[in-house]
């Protein structure tokens, strides 16, 4: 298969300039208390050896080895054939993977041709409903077939892009055919499901599997692919308790477009980013399409790369195999005005040590800061550069710090491991119970309006659940000081708002007392005028008028929003009632004003205690979920202790 990628996510633009003989200061700050997914691994596809680049043991060794000059991935994708005679050639490489420890699944690209609405395996087709019981027991006999030669499956995905209709192999599905299909099929199938490896994780063909109980029973990873991915993570699949997978992505264009060699500032960068933006969005794995390609981790001879040779993306997606494979996502607050740095932290499975990835796509020396979450003697750190791969090299602390300065190299990709000497005792451990009312934007993901809010236009009303290319969630690199906002207008007849707490079912109670309202707001090109309003249901109880001097003018979610106004808004409430909280935008003579609000919370102040009381974000049923540091969470799979409905929640 080919494809040639015009992603939707755009690409960083490398400008070659001399060194600046100062370096640059950033600093990452490292919260092992706030923690996100499990990662369970990084690898790649190996297709039928009917392609040219199929790989042998000697390459499944580079590739899967843990030695040095290994790469060490641990995640292997399979093709499965239409005709049960094509199987046996995959056997050595699930074999080899398996001797390494791997997670080794199939996707098939088409059911048999005859068993399709257009009797053709190309070109799409839809699997005749007839057909849907003999489609599992395929699927199924697949990995039965893997145990008859002495080796394993461990899961099968049910269609490879099920929403793509290609010319090559495929398949047409939707999300409730899929659903359908799992609900009353998945039993026949004895491995883990991985469904629906949408073309770009497209919400219509997973939601309504996750929907439906039955269906939702069946599938054990939420998979799909990074092709025109909007950046969004997926909260519902982790509410179900699945793990969200990325399970297919190359990046081509240069090459296949413009008929360019691959190169590390323009190429490299961007895959690192790939890789960096699926961990920031709650995925547990990153699967690479061919393992072997001028694109891949192997070479072909094409486009600059050597035959069989490890390639720099190769080495790149060691860096996360050998090191962040098997760990905990953590907290972390990179600080870094240049936007040049993109960053993620990890949890070794011992909880003893923390890993930090740090990319820098600059021309510049950082000298950054790193406050990590225990005391510390010293570590290593792993960086690959244009002229580097992999260089190990240990660090030790003049004195154990929780506070060490590293040096990040220009264009460099770097893990640092930092092991645990001694606990700290300055970290404060939050109070049991606390819930944070935030605004849920990064739990609602990109496009769709989220439970609660609403907000009015020249559109209209929108409320929750909608999705629009107005008034809407935008995201943005994850690692701004908004990576989730609120994008807002307004209308054509005046005033545009943004609101929280009209809905019936996500009224915003509150008692007496004293509160404070803290947002960020940024304007969307223009520096308009907002108006924040708390109000109840019926009657207004105050209103302040703020005029933002941070503008973002970036279109799409490569900007990174490095400036806001943090805004508060203190105000006594009366009465015990529902309130609305809303930011209002009033049309001007030259049209339409617009802008950005995100990092919404609310608090209570106890004059009495002196304490800050955190308000309960309202969700139907008590939903909503928060860890002792009052962050709302998806879903509670790490280890910990975490509060639903003002009830504790123990995960072990």
């Amino acid at each position: 298969m080919r494809k040639i990628l015009y992603s939707l996510i755009a690409a960083f633009s490398f400008v070659a300039i001399a060194s600046n003989a100062q370096n640059k200061e950033a600093s990452i700050s490292i919260d092992s208390r706030k923690q996100f997914q499990h990662v369970t691994g990084f690898g790649g596809f190996s297709p039928s050896p009917t392609w040219s680049y199929w790989l042998g043991n000697t390459e499944m060794d580079k590739l899967f080895g843990k030695d040095e000059n290994q790469l060490g991935l641990n995640i292997l994708r399979t093709y499965i054939g239409n005709s049960k005679s094509s199987w046996s050639a995959g056997v050595a490489n699930v074999k080899r993977a398996k001797m390494y420890g791997a997670f080794v699944f199939g996707s098939p690209w088409s059911p048999p041709a005859s068993w399709k609405s257009n009797n053709s395996d190309s070109n799409g087709g839809e699997l005749l409903t007839s057909r849907y019981k003999d489609w599992a027991v395929f699927l199924n006999d697949y990995a039965e077939y893997m145990k008859q030669q002495g080796t394993s499956i461990d899961a099968v995905s049910i269609q490879n892009e099920p929403d793509w209709n290609a010319t090559y192999q495929s398949c047409i599905w939707t999300g409730e055919k899929l659903a359908n299909f799992l609900k009353n099929y998945g039993n026949l199938i004895k491995c883990k499901i991985i469904a629906p490896e949408a073309i770009h994780f497209t919400r219509s063909m997973h939601e309504p599997i996750l929907n439906d109980p039955a269906a939702c029973d069946e599938l054990d990873i939420l998979g799909g692919h990074f092709y025109g991915w909007d950046g969004s993570s997926y909260p519902l699949a982790a509410q179900k308790g699945k793990e969200v997978w990325m399970t297919e992505f190359l990046i081509n264009e240069r090459q296949e477009k413009d008929k360019k060699d691959i190169n590390w500032k323009d190429d490299g960068f961007l895959f690192a980013k790939s890789i960096n933006d699926a961990m920031l969005a709650n995925m547990s794995a990153w699967v690479h399409y061919s393992l072997k390609r001028y694109y891949g981790c192997l070479g072909d001879g094409n486009y600059g790369t050597v035959n069989n040779e490890i390639t720099k993306r190769g080495y790149i997606l060691s860096h996360y195999a050998k090191y962040v494979s098997g760990t905990t996502r953590i907290s972390h607050a990179l600080t870094d005005n240049s936007g040049k740095l993109s960053s993620s932290a990890y949890l070794s499975q011992t909880g003893d040590s923390v890993v930090v990835m740090v990319i820098n796509s600059g021309s510049y020396t950082y000298n950054t800061t790193l406050t990590l979450p225990f005391f510390t003697k010293g570590g290593s750190q792993i960086v690959t550069t244009e002229t580097a791969n992999m260089v190990k090299t240990d660090i030790t602390c003049a004195e154990e710090t929780y506070e060490p300065t590293v040096e990040i190299q220009p264009y460099s990709v770097n893990t640092f491991i930092y092991k645990k000497s001694s606990e700290r005792t300055d970290l404060v451990t939050e109070v049991e119970g606390s819930s944070v009312f935030t605004d849920g934007f990064d739990i609602a993901g990109a496009s769709c309006i989220p439970p609660g809010w609403c907000s009015y236009s020249e559109e209209g009303l929108r409320s929750a659940g909608n999705y629009s290319l107005g008034p809407r969630i935008m995201s943005f690199s994850p690692e701004g000081k908004m990576a989730y906002a609120f994008y807002f207008r307004s209308g054509n007849n005046g005033t545009g708002y943004v609101s929280y707490g009209s809905e019936q079912n996500y009224r915003l109670q509150l008692s007496p007392g004293k509160y404070t309202l803290s947002f960020s707001i940024a304007g969307w090109k223009a520096t308009p005028s907002v108006t924040a309003i708390i109000q109840k249901v019926r009657g207004k109880v105050t209103e302040e008028v703020f005029t933002p001097t941070a503008i973002v003018s970036s279109n799409g979610s490569s900007a990174r929003i490095t400036e806001t106004n943090d805004e508060k808004v203190s105000f006594e409430i009366t009465e015990q009632t529902n309130y609305i909280l809303k930011w209002e935008l009033q049309k001007t003579n030259g049209g339409f004003n617009e802008a950005l609000l995100g990092n919404v919370k609310l608090v209570k102040h106890d004059e009495e205690t002196g304490i800050d009381t955190p308000i309960n974000l309202a969700e139907p049923s008590d939903a909503a979920i928060f860890d002792l540091s009052g962050r709302r969470v998806a879903y509670p799979s790490a280890p910990g202790i975490y509060i639903r409905g003002g009830k504790k929640i123990v995960v072990k």
